[in-house]
């Protein structure tokens, strides 16, 4: 079994995926809690301008996305943003930061509640076994992720193409159908465009760029990419600026069509799509569109969290065996099994999974903000592979670049932070203790032993 481990690392892995299967990923993972579920808390947060709160959340995530294209462009990261931490701002940082993101792997179970949510919609009957039913779709994605990843991509490209068809269906149907003349003034339901001025169109865009900025998470497949300098950066812009647009114009239908209050109070866009979709298509859109988008998302949100996992056990930063590799799949199933433990009751008594996702949210975007501005030392560690890198821009334009990525997340992280509940801050504080005495620990304890998890693209 100790050879098996030894000879079984990130750097062994098949390197299967690509463009395509890496878009589908990409589109998978951002298509899903965001319109589905995410647009309708928007609406509260700002009314009618929730279109417009997309379109503001997809530049706030370009420019927060700008670090990873550069690194990617530059770097093969087998352990994604963990190694990106390692390499840009230091070790024991990149320790921190994989401990602090253990929390925000409870929110998983957030994308099987919201596909049962839209079950339930569809077939009312099964209201009785919500969490049994959202207990069952969460094992089912989590077994699929057991097969590999070239099997889960398999999966989520099939599923990709049903979900971009039920979406498009959606909006143009919906589109013709929104009370445009009204749209954009004060009359429209009898509310403003803007329901709660400016600030609550920051907070919604803010609060939605988790929806928006689900492409970075494709940095954890770049282990398995067949082209990760120049596919990587590519699907990250082409994916967020595809599903932006997209989303925008679903916002409209979901800001226009209906009042406000009925589909808040819904909760779902069941009510919208029986209104604007002759029935065969009401139904495919519930199947194809919410419930496959929500799949896409909790399925590579499995696959995503693995590899920077990985790459902190080979470092040492927890026991090797809980990162070891099956020979077989080549999947972290300790880790695997492990997520799903910590899951399954978050499911089974009825936690409030929406809030999961928030629990290190300020964190999120503190330690970001730390790795956003060490890319600026890419000239100066890689010269040679920066150079012939096709994103290679001048050292002005790159400080620019990432100065407003860096004043994009301090502004997200003001805003995230006046729309958290006290107990939220506290589990945050809590978690950043926590996460710097335990750094601190293992870091003595001399079982820490920072390998190279990158390859350099020239």
């Amino acid at each position: 079994m100790a050879q098996t481990q030894k000879k079984l690392e990130l750097k062994d892995v098949d390197k299967t995926l690509g463009r395509m299967d890496l878009m589908s990923i990409a589109v998978g993972q951002i298509i899903g809690a965001g319109v589905m579920t995410m647009s309708i808390a928007a609406l509260k947060m700002t009314g009618r301008a929730v279109n417009i709160a997309f379109v503001v959340a997809a530049i706030f995530t370009i420019f927060g996305a700008f670090p990873a294209i550069f690194a990617c462009s530059v770097l093969r990261m087998r352990g994604g943003l963990y190694t990106q931490a390692v390499v840009f701002v230091g070790e024991k940082f990149a320790g921190f930061y994989t401990v602090t993101q253990i929390l925000g792997k409870l929110s998983m179970a957030m994308y099987a509640v919201g596909f049962t949510d839209y079950l339930i919609n569809l077939v009312p009957t099964l209201r009785p076994y919500h969490k049994w039913l959202t207990f069952g779709i969460m094992t089912v994605f989590f077994i699929l992720n057991f097969f590999g990843t070239a099997y889960m991509a398999k999966v989520q490209g099939f599923m990709f193409y049903l979900l971009i068809a039920a979406l498009l269906i959606f909006t143009l149907f919906g589109v013709p159908k929104v009370h445009w003349s009204e749209y954009f003034g004060n009359e429209l339901f009898g509310q403003p465009l803007f329901g709660n001025g400016v600030v609550g169109l920051l907070e919604a865009a803010s609060y939605l760029t988790f929806a928006t900025g689900g492409a970075t998470v494709i940095l954890s497949f770049s282990a398995d990419a067949k082209n990760p300098g120049k596919d990587i950066p590519f699907v990250i812009i082409v994916s967020t600026i595809m599903v932006a647009t997209l989303y925008a114009f679903m916002a409209s239908c979901i800001g226009g069509i209906l009042p406000p209050d009925v589909v808040i109070e819904a909760g779902t866009l069941g009510p919208i799509a029986e209104t604007i979709l002759p029935r065969p298509l009401y139904y495919f859109f519930m199947v194809c569109g919410a419930m496959i988008a929500l799949a896409t998302t909790l399925n590579s949100s499995i696959a995503s969290a693995l590899k920077p996992f990985v790459s902190a056990c080979e470092d040492g930063w927890f026991p090797g065996w809980v990162g070891q590799l099956h020979p077989k799949t080549q999947v972290a199933w300790v880790l695997l099994l492990m997520f799903y433990a910590v899951n399954v009751p978050a499911v089974l008594f009825g936690l409030d999974v929406g809030a999961l996702g928030k629990w290190v949210l300020v964190i999120g975007n503190v330690t970001n903000f730390f790795i956003s501005l060490g890319v600026i030392r890419i000239p100066k560690l890689f010269p040679e592979a920066w150079k012939k890198s096709p994103f290679h821009v001048s050292d002005g334009i790159l400080r620019l670049l990432l100065g407003c990525t860096a004043i994009t997340i301090l502004m997200q992280a003001y805003l995230n932070l006046r729309g958290l509940a006290k107990p939220i801050i506290i589990i945050n504080v809590v978690t950043f203790i926590f996460a710097v005495i335990y750094t601190e620990l293992r870091w003595k304890s001399g079982k820490v032993n920072i390998r190279p998890s990158y390859e350099v693209l020239l």
